[in-house]
């Protein structure tokens, strides 16, 4: 994941692509396991598409929410869960 997170540092100016690459790491911390890196990052992804309202971001962000369902008793996944209810609310 280190050229993930170069990724993210190198376009940190270019905020809508910055919730992508964020979702992409969510989905790599998902893969081996570590709930507490992905619902890092997708709290950061979270951040950058209320400001930016990013698309793509926000479609990447959904799906490794719903690949956190086997965690979602874990209060750190309910977090994730109620931003994004929150981010669908007008």
């Amino acid at each position: 994941m280190p050229a993930l997170e170069d990724a993210r540092q190198l376009i940190a100016a270019r905020r809508k692509s910055t919730a992508v690459i964020l979702g992409n790491l969510a989905l790599a911390s998902i893969l081996q396991r570590d709930v507490d890196a992905a619902t890092s990052y997708l709290h950061q992804a979270i951040t950058v598409i209320e400001r930016t309202r990013a698309g793509g971001g926000l479609n990447l962000t959904f799906a490794a929410a719903r690949q956190l369902r086997p965690w979602r008793n874990e209060p750190s996944v309910q977090d994730v869960n109620d931003r994004l209810l929150t981010l669908m609310s007008p």
